[in-house]
């Protein structure tokens, strides 16, 4: 009984946002509640070292992004594309801002698909887990092993990777928050 009752405050407590602690001295569970922190997402750069289509070396780029709540965003913004050839790099440093309301059990999910003209990728699922104890850096690349058992010839299998950093300011200092952010609604 205890057990789940325990189990019940556990559950409803991270729902609502808070962080259950226990109490040593009568070992009952008292949700404490976590203060917001602001959390943001940087996509540094896009590499392109190759794009499957040898008659073709330059090819149309844009990256979506879907993030808690429905949230969804586009890079470059509008939906545009940008044109990168093989062998190149696109730095983008465009940071955006996660709303708190998205934030759950101390992270979130997101997912970031590389849009190509004449190319499907399916997209990279992020889990951040632990956010306020760390910053991290993801990268997203594509399968280059699952295409090569598909037998794709070498010089058709699509070589890209974007780089993209979660972090929040509860472990950066001042300087490293970003002044020209995104805000996600």
């Amino acid at each position: 009984m205890r057990t789940t009752k325990r189990f019940l405050i556990l559950a409803i407590s991270l729902s609502i946002g808070t962080v259950p602690a226990i109490s040593e001295t009568d070992n009952k569970i008292q949700p404490t509640l976590i203060k917001p922190y602001r959390t943001f997402i940087t996509i540094k750069k896009y590499n392109l070292e190759n794009n499957g289509l040898p008659s073709k070396p330059i090819s149309n780029v844009r990256l979506e992004m879907k993030f808690p709540g429905g949230i969804q965003a586009q890079l470059p913004e509008g939906g545009h594309y940008w044109s990168i050839g093989n062998n190149q790099s696109q730095d983008i440093n465009r940071t955006f801002e996660i709303p708190f309301s998205a934030i759950q059990n101390d992270g979130f999910a997101f997912e970031l698909t590389m849009v190509r003209s004449g190319k499907k990728i399916l997209p990279c699922r992020f889990e951040v887990a632990q956010l306020s104890q760390f910053n991290r850096t993801y990268f997203c690349r594509t399968d280059v092993a699952f295409q090569q058992n598909q037998n794709i010839p070498q010089d058709k299998i699509a070589k890209e990777a974007v780089e993209v950093r979660v972090f929040s300011d509860i472990n950066s200092s001042q300087s490293e928050i970003p002044k020209d952010v995104i805000a996600l609604r």
